[in-house]
């Protein structure tokens, strides 16, 4: 809604509550707040750029305000340091090159969701410091080894976790499945999949 547009209808009566977010005629943050420019931005989309995005350099950390940064569907080999985002909450990195997670022990305070599906990881390291981690995609890697995901538990907060596609699947999904439920005792969602608690006792058994 255009300025002009709201001006009549607030002259008609409308409520000032009732004000859209763009009748002001200024850019806003998701939650309403006035855009005035990079650094105040709280969502930050940089999808399959063209040409794609190769590195993550420092110039990111030039958005202290930034809580979702998507740099999905690029072609970023490592993940760079992000430590100046400290509001930080949704980090997509899905669709890259990336090999090993690390660099995000400074968002230890306030990352809640790490989306690396497809990418090629092979070992789930770096993560042991994320405190407030509570969401984890990494579906589609190189994850051969299980066992990897009983590094996880050190996440206390995580609940839902997609790591289908992973080699480890491959010879027998139902026992990896059972497997990472047992090794990640706080998970609520695998999969997509909500977790019963026959379930869980199940792959608690299958460990005796």
């Amino acid at each position: 809604m255009k300025a002009k547009e709201w001006a009549e209808k607030k002259a008609a009566g409308a409520l000032d509550e009732d004000m859209p977010e763009d009748a002001d005629g200024q850019l806003h943050n998701p939650d309403g707040s006035v855009f005035t420019g990079p650094k105040d931005a709280k969502k930050v989309s940089l999808i399959n750029m063209v040409p794609p995005i190769s590195k993550m350099d420092a110039k990111l950390n030039d958005l202290p305000k930034c809580e979702h940064l998507a740099l999905s569907t690029n072609s970023i080999g490592a993940i760079g340091n992000l430590s100046a985002l400290r509001e930080l909450k949704i980090l997509s990195l899905s669709r890259n090159n990336i090999k090993a997670i690390s660099k995000l022990d400074g968002l230890g305070d306030t990352l809640q969701q790490l989306w690396m599906s497809y990418n090629s990881v092979e070992k789930l390291d770096g993560l042991s410091n994320l405190r407030k981690l509570r969401v984890f995609y990494v579906a589609q890697n190189n994850i051969s080894d299980v066992k990897e995901f009983g590094k996880l538990a050190a996440n206390k907060a995580l609940e839902e976790l997609t790591a289908v596609g992973n080699p480890c699947y491959e010879a027998d999904p139902a026992a990896t499945r059972a497997a990472i439920i047992r090794l990640v005792p706080t998970l609520k969602i695998l999969d997509a999949k909500r977790i019963t608690g026959e379930e869980r006792e199940e792959s608690e058994s299958k460990q005796e």
